[in-house]
């Protein structure tokens, strides 16, 4: 799993107390949702760190077919769900077009941490959850695991993926406010290719 563990108890334990952690098993997997992200973890490659870590949380993990929304409560409140299609939250990348690099740029500010993204192709920008970027780490793979890809996508608007044989990790866009100092950031720095370390033409 190319996740911090640190980072990934925090995330699930956070949209536990708070919206809810959905748990589903596809059979071949278990997929997790926290609102604006998803993690698709195999079932052969999940360490045991992280199926710890959502067992400590819910109790259980769902069946095979099955889907279970979890709750913090007094009576560890649990919602059956509908299993999601697979598309959802494991697409194939490998057929996505659009790349993007972190700019390593990090915007704090209306009580919330984004970092700051570029299209590869368009320039173009866009902010994710500082956390969720940040949780990304090669180094925190299991020995004969593939590398990360880079953030891809499909058209932008469907979430950002960072994906390898063993994890799928979707996060939906920020979005921004029109006439803010966040769209003028992002704006502005349309004028750097950051991939190529320089100032555009």
């Amino acid at each position: 799993m190319f996740l911090k563990i640190n980072c990934f108890k925090a995330l699930i334990k956070k949209a536990w107390s708070g919206v809810g952690l959905t748990v589903g098993n596809d059979g071949t997997g278990i997929y997790l949702l926290g609102g604006y992200w998803s993690i698709y973890l195999d079932s052969v490659w999940m360490t045991k760190k992280a199926k710890a870590a959502i067992i400590e949380l819910t109790g259980f993990i769902p069946a095979a077919g099955q889907a279970v929304t979890f709750w913090k409560s007094e009576d560890n409140q649990t919602e059956e769900r509908e299993l999601l299609p697979e598309r959802y939250y494991k697409p194939d990348t490998c057929y996505f077009k659009t790349k993007y690099k972190d700019t390593g740029i990090r915007i704090r500010d209306y009580g919330r941490g984004v970092a700051v993204l570029q299209n590869t192709n368009t320039m173009g920008n866009i902010m994710l959850a500082e956390n969720i970027v940040d949780m990304v780490d090669n180094s925190s793979r299991e020995k004969g695991e593939d590398p990360v890809s880079p953030p891809l996508s499909e058209s932008g608007q469907e979430g950002i993926y960072w994906q390898n044989e063993t994890c799928t990790l979707k996060c939906m866009p920020v979005l921004v406010q029109e006439e803010t100092k966040e769209e003028f950031l992002l704006k502005k720095l349309e004028e750097y290719d950051f991939e190529e370390k320089r100032k555009r033409p």
